[in-house]
């Protein structure tokens, strides 16, 4: 019997810390959730705002607000069950590349404001 629990003991504990490190990198990170939901919102008052100066016509602002209004459902959708590392890059990736098309669309000087 003693021979028993010192073969059990361990491999009980090493099943049950390898199965509390598996849960922990699954679980979702609020902190990811937070920064994508904030980045969005900065995107959003920045269209806003260049829109209301007149650095971009109507039209680059309306196409600019779809896509935001895209991403936030992209986000939402991704969120129900916490973001994956795969879901966070691609978000910060379609953030980047909308920051990236307001910034040209701010410098273009197409002469079409409105």
């Amino acid at each position: 019997m003693r021979k028993l629990s010192k073969i059990l003991a361990p491999a009980l504990l090493a099943a049950l810390a390898a199965g509390a490190a598996t849960s922990a990198t699954a679980a979702p990170t609020p902190y990811r959730a937070d920064t994508i939901r904030n980045q969005i919102a900065e995107l959003q008052r920045r269209v806003e705002r260049n829109d209301r100066r007149d650095n971009i016509s109507e039209r680059e602002a309306r196409g600019l607000r779809q896509e935001v209004y895209r991403l936030r459902d992209q986000f939402r959708i991704y969120n129900r069950n916490g973001l994956s590392r795969a879901e966070y890059r691609t978000l910060t990736q379609r953030i980047d590349r909308l920051r990236m098309r307001l910034r040209i669309e701010r410098r273009d000087w197409d002469n079409r404001r409105w």
